[in-house]
C-alpha cells in the first residue's frame, strides 16, 4: 500500500484533482477545481468531509486562469472566509500567477491611474462575463464581473498564503523549480518559464494599450480584477476551431491515417502560462500536465535527465489539455511513458480527447497501458478490440456523476 490516492471530479470538460499523500497525517493538494457546479456538487462535500476528520488543504494549485480549470476554486474562495477562520475547510498554501506577479515589462510608476486608466480597466471587468457551466443542480446562473470577485481579490482580501514558496513572486521554474513540501513530498516544476510568463504579459499589455498606447501599469488592484476577468473571457481561437478539419473521426479510422496526421503546435499564451510539475513520494512519481505546451515539458523532464539520470516512468501522467492534439507531441512520447494515462474531459467539447492523442499513446510498444476516463467516451480506437491486444491497452471509464479514484 503506497498510501497515493487522486480523487478525478467530473468536471465537464475542466480539470480538479484531489491528491491525498498519507495514511493518519495526509498531504493533500488540490489540482484546480472545475467549474462551479464541480465544486457545489462534488468538492464542496468532500472538503466538508475532510475537514471533519481534521484534515487540511496543504496546497492549492491554480494552473491557469481558465474557467474549466478556475471557476470552482473561485467559489471555494468565496465560501471559505477568512485564512485564519476556514468555514469549508483549512488551507495552508496557494498558488496563482496573477497580474501582480507579471513584472517583466511593468515599470512600477509612481503616478496614479489616471480618470481615462481607470475607466478602462473598470470597463473590461463591467463588460465581462463568464459563461455558466451546464450540469446538474447548477447554481452557477452566470457570473457578471464586478470589483473584488476574482480569485487574486479574495486571496489578497482573506490573507492567504500566496506564491508563498517563491516568496510572492510568480510559480516560474527560472526562479525555483524544486519545492519539498515534506521530507519525502517534493514538486519539481516543469511549466511555467520566464519566457511563457513574459507572452502572457505582452498579450495583456497589448489588449491596454489598443484603448491608450501609454498606459501606466502600476499595483493598482483594478489591474488584478481585470486581467482575470479578462482571460476568462476569451476564446482560443486554435481551440475554437480545433475538431473542425477532423473529418475521418466520421468515418472509419485506421490508426496509421491518424499517425501520419501533421502536429499543430497549441500556441495559446494562456495555456502557455499552465503551471505543470511532477510530483514525487517516496519512489513514485506522478505527472500532472495542466494544458501546458509540450515543448517546455519535454525540455526540462529532458534537463532532469541529462543532468540526474533522471528515468521519466511516471506511474500516473494526466494528459494535457484534455487530449489535445495540439499538447501531445510524438516527441514528447518519446521521452515519458507510463501505465497510467489519466483524461479528464467529458468529450463534448474539440473532440477531447483527440484521435491523435490517443493513437501517439496507444501506438508505442513497449508497457502495458491504463487509459482512465473520468466520464463514457465513445470513440472507435478506444473500442478497437484488435488495437488493445496489439498494443497492450486497457480502457476504463467512470460514470457521469462518479468521483473517480486511482490508488497508486
Amino acid at each position: 500500500m503506497t498510501n497515493i490516492k487522486v480523487e478525478v471530479y467530473p468536471a465537464l470538460e475542466g480539470d480538479c484533482f484531489l491528491i491525498c499523500i498519507g495514511d493518519r497525517k495526509k498531504t493533500n493538494i488540490l489540482v484546480d477545481g472545475g467549474f462551479a457546479s464541480t465544486y457545489h456538487n462534488y468538492l464542496k462535500p468532500r472538503l466538508l468531509e475532510m475537514a471533519e476528520n481534521g484534515e487540511e488543504l496543504s496546497l492549492v494549485i491554480v494552473t491557469h486562469v481558465d474557467a474549466d480549470h478556475i471557476e470552482g476554486i473561485i467559489e471555494l474562495f468565496k465560501e471559505n472566509g477568512t485564512a485564519e477562520n476556514p468555514l469549508i475547510i483549512p488551507i495552508k498554501e496557494v498558488w496563482h500567477n496573477s497580474y501582480r506577479h507579471l513584472n517583466f515589462l511593468k515599470q512600477k510608476s509612481v503616478e496614479e491611474l489616471d480618470v481615462k486608466e481607470e475607466s478602462i480597466l473598470s470597463g473590461i471587468i463591467s463588460k465581462s462575463y463568464v459563461e455558466p457551466s451546464k450540469s446538474r443542480n447548477n447554481p452557477n446562473k452566470g457570473v457578471s464581473a464586478r470589483d473584488g470577485s476574482t480569485l487574486a481579490a479574495l486571496l489578497y482580501k482573506e490573507k492567504y498564503s500566496w506564491n508563498n514558496a517563491f516568496n510572492g513572486s510568480a510559480v516560474n521554474l527560472n526562479e525555483r523549480n524544486f519545492i519539498s513540501l515534506t521530507s519525502e513530498i517534493s514538486l519539481n516544476l516543469l511549466s511555467p518559464d520566464s519566457n511563457k510568463l513574459k507572452r502572457l504579459e505582452k498579450f495583456w499589455l497589448t489588449e491596454l494599450r489598443k484603448s491608450k498606447y501609454d498606459f501606466k501599469l502600476n499595483d493598482n488592484i483594478l489591474f488584478d480584477d481585470a486581467y482575470e476577468f479578462y482571460l476568462l473571457s476569451q476564446k482560443d481561437e486554435h481551440q475554437v476551431n480545433e475538431s473542425k478539419n477532423i473529418s475521418y473521426q466520421k468515418e472509419k479510422t485506421s490508426l496509421n491515417s491518424v499517425l501520419n496526421k501533421k502536429m499543430i503546435y497549441d500556441n495559446s499564451v494562456v495555456n502557455g502560462s499552465s503551471i505543470s510539475f511532477i510530483l514525487e513520494y517516496k519512489d513514485y512519481k506522478l505527472l500532472f500536465l495542466a494544458d501546458s505546451h509540450p515543448d517546455i515539458v519535454r525540455e526540462n523532464i529532458q534537463g532532469l535527465v541529462d543532468t540526474q539520470g533522471y528515468i521519466p516512468f511516471f506511474d500516473v501522467i494526466k494528459v494535457a489539455h484534455h487530449g489535445s492534439h495540439r499538447n501531445t507531441s510524438t516527441e514528447l512520447l518519446s521521452l515519458i511513458d507510463s501505465s497510467v494515462y489519466l483524461f479528464s474531459t467529458n468529450g463534448k467539447k474539440n473532440n477531447h480527447p483527440n484521435n491523435e492523442t490517443i493513437a501517439r499513446i496507444i501506438s508505442r510498444k513497449g508497457t502495458e497501458r491504463r487509459l482512465i476516463f473520468n466520464y463514457f467516451i465513445e470513440n472507435e480506437l478506444l473500442a478497437n478490440e484488435d488495437l488493445k491486444k496489439e498494443y497492450r491497452f486497457i480502457v476504463e471509464f467512470s460514470d457521469e456523476f462518479e468521483i473517480k479514484v486511482i490508488e497508486i
